[in-house]
């Protein structure tokens, strides 16, 4: 055979597995996000070194004022969070923190954490990450498992940093 055709040959097969394989890779994300990861699978990921996950509690970053009395601590970002987790409340830019905005990185693995784990929430900030998992259950799962929480206000890391969270 020619060699010029058999270059041409492999050439094409070599891009139309590409292809197939973009494909599956698209597909396999959007399944992703259709399940939502459990509190005991996020721990397990936190706790390897290996992965590389972001945590975006889009719960309300403080109590209001008027709702101090009623509100538990899980209700707001700044009441209890997972460590390492960023305020990004409502996926509003205006209602997120200067310096939390810095560090949201749109193509990261994130998971996504509410209150309850509610889906439309979810189903609205996902549009803003290449890769997005929903908490199931949200923080209130989390709570219930007793994993480590932090709390306050949000602090970004310092640079140069390393090690895990948990």
């Amino acid at each position: 055979m020619n060699p010029k055709i058999e270059r041409i040959i492999y050439i094409s097969i070599i891009a139309i597995l590409s292809i197939v394989l973009l494909g599956y890779g698209k597909k396999e994300i959007e399944l992703q996000k259709q399940i939502p990861l459990t509190a005991e699978e996020l721990y397990k990921k936190l706790s390897n070194p290996k992965v590389t996950i972001q945590i975006i509690d889009v719960r309300p970053y403080e109590v209001p004022e008027e709702e101090e009395d009623e509100a538990e601590e899980i209700d707001y970002y700044t009441g209890a969070h997972i460590p390492g987790a960023i305020p990004f409340p409502d996926c509003d830019e205006s209602k997120t923190p200067e310096e939390a905005l810095e560090q949201i990185n749109p193509y990261l693995p994130t998971v996504i954490v509410s209150r309850d784990g509610d889906p439309e929430i979810f189903k609205r900030c996902a549009q803003k990450f290449s890769i997005a998992q929903n908490l199931a259950g949200g923080i209130a799962a989390w709570d219930d498992e007793g994993y480590p929480e932090d709390e306050g206000e949000y602090e970004p890391p310092k640079a140069g940093g390393g090690g895990g969270c948990l």
